[in-house]
């Protein structure tokens, strides 16, 4: 029994080189939040939702550019030939003319103010898929960092199984072991193998996913510094929703944009009153004359009869104000369905951690006290590859554990509202 002293506790070896690895190479890992600043800058859907988002600007220019009064340049020239004299006549003119409505019951400041409100709704929504894309990077870092660790797991229970394997394969040798024994140990190596290619597979598929939403290539990712803390109740949680959440507050907006166009088509139907005014000269060289001439005119108008499209036009509007109401009722009712939702995700995953964490911990003291006892021989090389292949297995699900009570929270300050502060 000589021959065995160097692989007495393998796995605690192994797992001690490999903290010493990852804490070396995680100094030169990148971090959650420059994942996040690099998608956010190389990202090319949100850099089309800014271009469109300026499109809403310039509407609420062009909306508060009607208040204001109009002055155009209008020029014209001609020339006329009389076929029987074979002359030419000659003329031009030039003209400035101005317009400006000077009362319409409020009907373009209502116009304008439900523009400014819908680019104000176009911010927010921008806001709220701007925080639908950084948790969209969130996941796709630490799906990253999981599988990075899972082959590290895979690579560790490799070396687990090869050292397993010269060790039943010098007890074979010494006749304290079947040939079965060896051929299982060399089909544990197989298995590893194959689980270490397709972990490594895997690790390379989620590497391009990385580079397709942040833009940049990286082979490592670490786990966020920052400690996220979050409230201890779910009432908390919802009154914290109700003040910051952007589909909520956009719907609002909305709102209050629709009762603003409802203002403007009952408007619609009342009288207004411009002026007008306009500055022309026109000379004919031919003649040897010209004129100059100034108007200025008052324009009012009333519609008497439309065949009912401005009643229409005023029960849509009034029509779209009820239903943006319904959708802050609806909206409301399920922020906090969502909040609760989230919240008991959170406080199972935390549970299922804690759980973890103990199995994980008993199932390595069993497999330690196992491989004792086969190398006394009152174990069989099975038993002890299926002790080591349970607590292998209990360590991947104590990584997904892990990442998920780490995404559950991000998931939970998006829905609360407060994903970008908590970065």
């Amino acid at each position: 029994m000589q021959q065995f002293p160097i692989i007495i506790r393998p796995m605690h070896l192994f797992a001690s080189l490999i903290f010493l690895f990852v804490f070396v190479f995680e100094l030169k890992a990148q971090s959650l939040n420059r994942s996040v600043n690099l998608a956010l800058k190389n990202n090319q859907t949100i850099k089309n939702q800014e271009i469109l988002l300026d499109n809403s600007l310039q509407r609420l220019n062009i909306q508060t550019g009607k208040k204001l009064p109009s002055l155009s340049l209008k020029g014209s020239g001609s020339r006329s030939t009389n076929l029987q004299t074979n002359s030419n006549s000659d003329s031009y003119s030039i003209s400035l003319e101005s317009n400006y409505t000077l009362f319409d019951f409020g009907k373009l400041e209502s116009d304008r103010r439900a523009e400014e409100l819908a680019n104000n709704v176009a911010s927010l929504k921008f806001s709220n898929f701007k925080n639908d894309l950084i948790l969209r990077i969130i996941q796709v870092h630490l799906e990253l960092y999981k599988a990075s660790k899972l082959v590290d797991l895979y690579s560790t229970s490799l070396d687990v199984r090869k050292q397993q394997f010269r060790a039943v394969e010098s007890r074979f040798e010494l006749g304290e072991a079947t040939k079965s024994d060896l051929l299982r140990a060399k089909a544990s190596i197989s298995g590893a193998e194959a689980q270490l290619q397709l972990g490594e597979g895997n690790l390379e598929k989620l590497r391009e996913n990385y580079l397709f939403t942040v833009g940049e290539r990286s082979k490592e990712v670490k786990l966020p510094e920052k400690n996220i803390n979050i409230p201890k109740t779910s009432n908390e949680l919802i009154e914290i929703a109700f003040k910051n959440d952007l589909q909520m507050r956009y719907l609002k907006l909305e709102e209050e944009a629709a009762r603003e166009k409802l203002k403007s088509s009952e408007k619609s139907n009342l009288p207004n009153l411009s002026i007008s005014g306009s500055l022309s000269y026109g000379d004919s060289a031919t003649t040897g004359t010209n004129r100059s001439s100034g108007t200025i005119a008052l324009t009012s108008s009333l519609t008497l009869f439309s065949g009912g499209q401005k009643k229409a036009q005023v029960k849509i509007a009034a029509n779209n104000l009820l239903s943006r109401s319904v959708e802050i009722s609806i909206r409301r009712n399920e922020l906090i369905q969502n909040v609760k939702t989230k919240w008991i995700e959170l406080r199972v995953a935390n549970s299922s951690v804690s759980a973890k964490k103990s199995e994980v911990e008993a199932l390595e003291g069993l497999y330690d006290s196992v491989f004792e006892e086969w190398k006394l021989g009152s174990k069989t090389s099975l038993d002890s590859d299926q002790a080591y292949q349970n607590l292998l297995n209990a360590e991947v699900e104590l990584l997904n554990a892990s990442v998920n009570v780490i995404l559950a929270k991000y998931r939970l300050l998006k829905e609360i509202g407060t994903l970008e502060r908590n970065l």
